[in-house]
């Protein structure tokens, strides 16, 4: 049994029986990549990708764009060359994956006794490589556990689930633990601003009080000048060229100002009555019983608004208020 390749790369036999299933083999055959995905990042200008790996049919491909995690599909697109041309050139930074996704089906329909073409073979060979390259790309991403953990997927799963939330529970607290801090560290710094200003504020304020103090008379004035002294002396000796006449026998009196008030009495019969009283305070009584010539002189010193009062029976010769 002789055995060659026609002019269309098909194992045909010269003389003797084949088996059926070597009938219409072609030479070259093969899916000689392994991968089944290609990412880019578009440029917002580039319409054309290459595709780095074979695939059986146009319907095997799927895009996916991805751009600030969010994902979408992408079907503005063709085939030309071997390269995925877009309508529209991917906006710049977004992420483009080019998968092949092929279906799990098998439609040939093998009988018994027939001649199995090679093409027909080889592109079932194919599909199931590319199946299998793609399960185990698929399974590149997925959770799996050391082969001597016996720990089953239904309860790995949800303690993932679990680790997972309690990852976002803790970023959020301690997110709001920084945010916290800031402002506790904002208001730490605000206040030892204030604290420093206060301090600086109450240093001058020392220094100007000192200085003031330095002005002033002490609490026990012993430390009055010459003509502080004569000040005092001043503002106790009453105004005498502002004296008011308030005289009469009986009167009343508001003080105007802060002053001294004079009394002059005289008389020289017996039985006379003399009151004076300020703010209702009897400051003298006098009643004589005896006949007699006499004179008093009194002075008083009021404060401002203080009221004055005062009877005489006969003999009440002045009264003045002298402010201070």
């Amino acid at each position: 049994m002789t055995l060659c390749y026609n002019s269309e790369n098909a194992l045909i036999s010269l003389g003797g029986n084949i088996p059926s299933f070597f009938i219409g083999r072609k030479k070259k055959m093969t899916v000689s990549s392994q991968r089944n995905k290609v990412i880019y990042i578009g440029n917002g200008v580039a319409k054309e990708f290459a595709i780095p790996f074979s695939f059986l049919e146009q319907e095997h491909l799927k895009v996916r764009q991805k751009k600030n995690n969010i994902q979408t599909e992408r079907t503005d697109w063709t085939v030309k060359s071997g390269n995925l041309v877009f309508t529209d050139a991917p906006e710049s930074g977004a992420e483009i994956a080019i998968v092949r996704e092929v279906p799990m089906t098998q439609e040939t329909d093998y009988r018994d006794n027939e001649i199995l073409h090679a093409e027909t073979l080889e592109r079932n060979f194919d599909k199931l490589t590319m199946q299998v390259q793609q399960l185990a790309e698929k399974s590149a991403r997925a959770v799996t556990v050391d082969i001597f953990d016996d720990t089953a997927a239904d309860s790995l799963i949800p303690s993932i689930r679990k680790a997972v939330s309690d990852c976002q529970t803790a970023v959020e607290t301690t997110t709001a633990n920084i945010t916290a801090a800031a402002e506790q560290v904002q208001t730490a710094t605000a206040q030892a601003t204030a604290a420093a200003t206060s301090a600086t504020n109450a240093a001058t304020s020392e220094t100007n009080t000192a200085a003031m103090l330095g002005t002033k008379a002490d609490v026990d004035l012993s430390n009055l000048t010459e003509k502080g002294k004569e000040q005092v002396v001043t503002l106790l000796i009453p105004d005498y060229a502002a004296g008011v006449d308030i005289t009469s026998t009986n009167g009343s009196y508001t003080a105007p100002a802060n002053g001294r008030v004079y009394f002059s009495i005289y008389g020289g019969m017996g039985g006379q009555i003399y009151d004076i009283t300020i703010d209702g305070i009897t400051v003298f009584d006098s009643r004589v019983v005896s006949s007699g010539e006499y004179r008093n002189i009194f002075f008083y010193d009021v404060r401002k608004d203080s009221v004055i009062c005062w009877k005489a029976a006969a003999g009440l010769s002045k009264t003045v208020f002298y402010p201070f």
